[in-house]
């Protein structure tokens, strides 16, 4: 399968972005990095909505979050449970949109966006297909060098998966061009989506709660009619937290080690994106099993605690198997 051409079309230099961005944050049992995340995306976002999920459970987190909030100017919502990532984020973006805003940053509670990223995704939409709808960042170990031509980056950076028809994928291992059109997914942190495409397409999916819920999204906006483009010169610091890069057969893997519940939601909002999905975007169906077996293999043989694990993994997927999700 052969990649598509990556765009070539240059922007000119300090191009204002053409609308207001607002950040958005979810908040669950931070660490003192939620500080740092909360300063960068004021620095690029025209302002920044906060979600704390379990407000009350622990005093430390929420003087972490009160002392971001205070110190950035961000909006605060709060929640004394655990909503889940897609129900915290449908209120942040309710909210955004109820502001004004035209364009919604999503990131991270481990991600620090880099001082150029207004600039870059400023100069991305005056080259960008007009049917963008997402534009990607590119998520990097913090630390790593690389955004323009000709650097290099001294980590390997997260491969893309594109598709321009729907019906066959392939894997771009490296931007080579300043943007990537055709993404068929894109991950989370560090995308920027428009309130156009947002207002079209309607909230996330509550029912995935955490797992698959940006991969779920992004295929709707594709069917919905939206390009989905990778920027190259933007960048996001995204700590991988547990994630450990293991050799294998001359290949670095990346193992990490999730837990039992998180394995359960992978595989079921696996099988019900597909189920979502499949039929209209056929190249999600080949990517859904090898996903799905690649994880299984690297839980079996790579992680530790393994076996309730691959349990939470079976059951996920015959939860997947045997009820639909809600149309």
């Amino acid at each position: 399968m052969d990649a598509p051409p990556p765009s070539s079309a240059q922007s000119p230099p300090g191009t204002p972005f053409p609308g207001r961005i607002a950040a958005l944050i979810v908040a669950y049992r931070p660490d003192d990095g939620l500080g740092a995340c909360v300063a960068a995306a004021a620095g690029v976002a025209d302002s920044v909505h906060l979600f704390q999920q379990e407000r009350g459970r622990d005093a430390a987190a929420d003087a972490r979050v009160d002392r971001a909030v205070a110190s950035s100017g961000a909006s605060l919502a709060t929640d004394d449970a655990n909503i889940g990532l897609a129900a915290a984020q449908n209120r942040l973006l309710a909210q955004a949109l109820a502001a004004g805003a035209d364009w919604l940053l999503l990131l991270d509670q481990d991600s620090v966006a880099r001082p150029g990223l207004r600039a870059a995704f400023a100069a991305a939409l005056t080259a960008a297909p007009p049917d963008t709808g997402l534009l990607a960042a590119r998520n990097v170990e913090p630390g790593v060098v690389g955004s323009g031509a000709g650097q290099e980056a001294s980590a390997p950076e997260s491969p893309w998966v594109v598709s321009a028809d729907g019906q066959r994928w392939t894997v771009v291992p490296k931007l080579e061009g300043p943007l990537l059109p055709d993404l068929l997914l894109a991950p989370a942190s560090g995308s920027l989506v428009s309130a156009a495409a947002i207002r079209t397409c309607g909230p996330l999916r509550d029912d995935f709660f955490i797992d698959w819920v940006d991969v779920e999204y992004a295929l709707r906006l594709r069917r919905a009619g939206f390009r989905l483009v990778a920027v190259r010169d933007a960048l996001v610091d995204h700590r991988l937290g547990a994630v450990t890069q293991v050799p294998v057969a001359g290949r670095s893997l990346a193992v990490t080690h999730h837990g039992a519940r998180r394995r359960w939601f992978q595989a079921r909002n696996a099988l019900w994106t597909w189920r979502l999905h499949g039929r209209a975007v056929p190249a999600l169906r080949v990517w859904t099993l090898r996903i799905l077996a690649s994880t299984a293999l690297k839980i079996a043989v790579l992680e530790r605690g393994r076996g309730p694990k691959l349990a939470a993994f079976a059951s996920g997927l015959w939860r997947g198997l045997t009820r639909r999700p809600a149309a």
